[in-house]
């Protein structure tokens, strides 16, 4: 069976006042993946040029690339990103999936621009010439969104919201400072704030207005069929500023080095929708200050997420090209672990509708919580590029690449540590890293055939695997990254042990084109476009609960789960002149 990883709702993001806690391994490999777009012929290569050189796009990935070109240049790309993610709805687990649903999104690129200047040292063997050199390359686009939407009669976000409130203090829920340090998690005191759901019995039980009490007020229930929609959407990119030095050896052997200093703004909003279909079946009584009732019928529930994350971070890299005989080259490069500074933002809000009372109320309410920040440090994956290319005089050529990132690496730090004898916050986390997060491999392939002396036609593949696995520990379960974070504490006391680790078996395959016009001049102009097919994921909009039906019997109906799969197109054009 196909082993899918799944996403519950914002559990890749902070959730919690005190979010030093809620960062985690997705976010990590999210801001250390590297998915290279640079110039459009770069591109349309599927950026297999570590052993090529000599294209602005090549530097980031082998910074002797700069050395290669006897020429200064200076281009710019802009370009396009069409996401297309088609995703289907399950109201009740990974089964039953209704029709697919797709929807594309476009925005403006700029994967490249920057300029590079060579200078000749007059010598004939030797250091021939040295190259500098400020490039921005764009490593990631985060284009993203999907809406799924279907039926469920078994289980609700709200009745969710009001299970996981079991047992907190009602007070304190509907308190004006229950943001501040309560240790409640804030989508919680945001639906209860909105009116999603209220106590019952000995007030430390909630229902959801989305549910019915039994006669005996022993279990509740969604006592009717509603329409739910779950949308999910992310935006941003993360690009790289490159300072370059490289040096030609005798045409022979090229070196070069980076400092780079990646940034990227990654957005991410989760909106979830439910609607009564008939409201009649969902009534809410009101119990008013002067002892009577006043009863209303439930219309729809909506519940909002917004995260944004600014990333700043600094990092160095080594590059080599040598050309041993006419027509071969190879190529290497090395680049050092990371360090960024992260600050994220994050708020919920949420809204609740109901039909006018029988007392002529109206009850509709909404809320939202203050805008949360937290900063701190991720020291992300060092990367190593292999590569080798055969040229065909000056026809064109062939070229491979191999990458290897290690992400068990990965680990986040306080941005003020409180001294060495303080307890690790994030000891649990980098250790999840450590064993979910391993090395994930990327196999590039290129080709270029000068059509005439002016064009080029050019072609490219890719094909990377993911960093994540799975465990299985001394008692024959499976474990996952989420599970063994939350159950921590038994692994570090060797309650439970982990025996042996599977890599998931997802891969991002991507496909490239384009073509290319070199003028008898300075001129040069580059078109490229590249389609990057991800992995089906999972999604759960909203976390299991203990459910019952109509009677009272415990069901534990499973969350609803949404099937999404996305396709990528970057298309870019390149224009730059000859110096």
């Amino acid at each position: 069976m196909k082993a899918i990883k799944m996403i519950c709702a914002a559990l890749a993001f902070a959730a919690a006042a005190a979010a030093a806690g809620a960062q985690n391994m997705y976010d990590a490999i999210n801001f250390s993946r590297n998915e290279y777009l640079g110039t459009a012929r770069s591109m349309a290569l599927g950026n297999a040029v570590t052993a090529v050189g000599g294209d602005l796009g090549t530097v980031g990935i082998n910074p002797a690339g700069s050395a290669v070109a006897n020429y200064g240049q200076m281009v710019i790309t802009p370009g396009i990103s069409i996401s297309v993610v088609g995703s289907s709805y399950s109201p009740s687990g990974e089964m039953n999936y209704g029709p697919q649903s797709r929807y594309s999104n476009t925005r403006m690129t700029l994967p490249n621009f920057g300029a590079t200047a060579v200078f000749s040292t007059g010598r004939s063997r030797g250091l021939k010439s040295f190259t500098v050199g400020v490039i921005s390359n764009q490593t990631a686009q985060y284009n993203y969104y999907a809406d799924a939407f279907g039926q469920n009669s078994q289980t609700s976000k709200v009745a969710e919201f009001a299970a996981a409130a079991w047992g907190s203090d009602e007070g304190l829920l509907a308190s004006s400072s229950a943001f501040d340090a309560s240790g409640l998690s804030w989508d919680i005191i945001t639906a209860y704030q909105a009116g999603m759901f209220g106590s019952y019995g000995n007030g430390a039980d909630y229902v959801g207005v989305t549910e019915m009490i039994s006669g005996d007020g022993t279990w509740h229930y969604v006592p009717g069929t509603l329409a739910q929609s779950s949308v999910t959407q992310k935006w941003g990119s993360k690009n790289d500023i490159i300072l370059n030095y490289g040096m030609n050896f005798s045409d022979k052997v090229f070196v070069g080095i980076n400092v780079g200093f990646p940034y990227a703004r990654y957005g991410y909003s989760e909106t979830f929708f439910e609607a009564a279909m008939e409201p009649e079946r969902f009534p809410i009584i009101y119990n008013l200050d002067d002892g009577s009732q006043d009863e209303t019928n439930f219309l729809s529930a909506s519940y909002g997420y917004q995260y944004l994350a600014d990333v700043d971070g600094i990092y160095g890299k080594f590059g080599i090209i040598v050309t041993p005989f006419k027509g071969l080259r190879l190529g290497a490069a090395i680049q050092t672990p990371t360090m960024y500074t992260i600050t994220e933002h994050w708020q919920y809000s949420a809204a609740t509708e109901f039909a006018l009372s029988t007392a002529g109320y109206n009850y509709n309410q909404s809320a939202m919580s203050p805008e949360g920040e937290y900063s701190y440090n991720l020291i992300a994956p060092y990367s190593a590029n292999f590569g080798v290319a055969w040229t065909f005089g000056s026809r064109g050529f062939v070229s491979v690449d191999y990458e290897l990132t290690d992400y068990s690496i990965m680990r986040f730090r306080e941005l003020n540590p409180r001294g060495a004898l303080h307890e690790d916050i994030f000891e649990s986390q980098n250790e999840t890293n450590r064993y979910f997060a391993g090395v994930a491999h990327n196999l590039r392939i290129g080709a270029e055939f000068r059509v005439t002396p002016a064009f080029s036609v050019r072609a490219g593949y890719g094909l990377a695997t993911t960093p994540e696995r799975y465990w299985t520990n001394t008692a024959g379960e499976t474990v996952t990254a989420d599970g063994f974070y939350n159950d921590y504490d038994s692994y570090r006391r060797g309650v439970k042990n982990l025996v042996s680790g599977r890599y998931y078996k997802d891969k991002t395959q991507s496909v490239s084109f384009g073509i290319g016009y070199s003028s008898p001049g300075s001129f040069f102009a580059d078109l490229g476009a590249m389609l990057t097919s991800y992995p089906d994921s999972l999604f759960s909009p909203y976390y299991d609960y203990d459910n019952y039906d109509a009677n009272g019997v415990l069901v534990n109906a499973a969350s609803p789960k949404i099937l999404n799969h996305r396709n990528l197109w970057n298309v870019a054009l390149t224009i730059g002149w000859r110096f």
